[in-house]
């Protein structure tokens, strides 16, 4: 595969060259830019890039520990396929944590906190899907922040990662209009209003629906798309 109109070069910005190319090569599978299921060489992406392979390989196997991309014992990887079973396992371990987490967290939300998952949803409705995908990822980490544990927010960081190729999918803020976009603002402001009201066991049996509902609209999608004739 070439990627000489899909992956921009890094080379001239100043900072840490692992963490530019992996974001650059997240962006490019989050965009299709590097399809799923097809093989790309290392050595060319790293051209196209601007820098040595050392850091693409470094980028490469954090984001193959996320579930992005598929390592190859020669020099060549490929972007992991589409699959409903992961998915689901991601969204199982979603379901058995956050919601708990956020229940309990109910009692112990600051008026900080609740300050800014207010604001992180506010600029969740942003056009730029980097912008919002950061600004979602927040609101959610403030529901569970007064009681997540630090391994709690890796684990919750490596999921909500994993899941975002999924998401993006069916909920990729590029191609709504402002009508399905403020639809989606509306069911999240309703999680924080719960949150507010200070109800947790209504927030997780809240939380756990939306959840529920976001995996059922990603497996849908996912069938439409491995579908016979699906563009």
């Amino acid at each position: 595969m070439s990627t000489s109109s899909t992956v921009r070069s890094v080379a001239a910005q100043n900072v840490s060259a692992v963490d530019l190319v992996t974001a650059e090569i997240r962006r490019s599978i989050l965009t299709g830019a590097l399809p799923a299921g097809e093989q790309f060489s290392i050595r060319e992406l790293a051209r196209q890039l601007g820098v040595s392979h050392i850091p693409v390989r470094e980028a490469l196997r954090l984001l193959e520990s996320q579930g992005l991309i598929v390592l190859s014992h020669t020099r060549s990887a490929s972007v992991a396929s589409l699959s409903i079973e992961d998915i689901t396992a991601i969204y199982r371990l979603r379901l058995r944590i956050e919601p708990d987490l956020a229940a309990r967290s109910v009692p112990l939300q600051t008026p900080d906190l609740l300050r800014q998952a207010e604001a992180a949803l506010k600029r969740s409705r942003s056009a730029g899907p980097d912008l919002a995908w950061r600004a979602h990822c927040e609101f959610h980490e403030r529901l569970i922040a007064p009681v997540a544990t630090e391994w709690d927010l890796r684990i919750m960081h490596t999921l909500w990662r994993a899941a975002e190729r999924y998401t993006l999918l069916v909920f990729d803020p590029t191609t709504i209009d402002q009508a399905e976009r403020q639809r989606r603002y509306d069911r999240h402001a309703g999680l924080l209003r719960i949150a507010v009201a200070g109800n947790g066991p209504a927030l997780e049996a809240a939380l756990t629906a939306h959840l529920t509902f976001n995996e059922a609209e990603i497996e849908a999608r996912i069938r439409r798309l491995a579908a016979p004739g699906s563009p």
